[in-house]
């Protein structure tokens, strides 16, 4: 669970330097890293998801 967090951080933060302008990247990588995030974040949602359900 821990990893997946620092991965979903991780690519949220790369994903808003780029719009920071701290990085460039071609267009096929810019959607890449945009979906990327999104599913990361979709993950860790499922999982929190799953361990409030466990609980009840």
């Amino acid at each position: 669970m821990t990893l997946k967090i620092v991965k979903t951080l991780l690519s949220i933060i790369l994903v808003f330097l780029y719009y920071l302008g701290f990085w460039t990247a071609n267009p096929i990588m810019k959607i890449v890293f945009f979906f990327l995030m999104v599913l990361f974040i979709f993950e860790i949602g499922v999982d929190t998801g799953k361990k409030r359900k466990n609980r009840i």
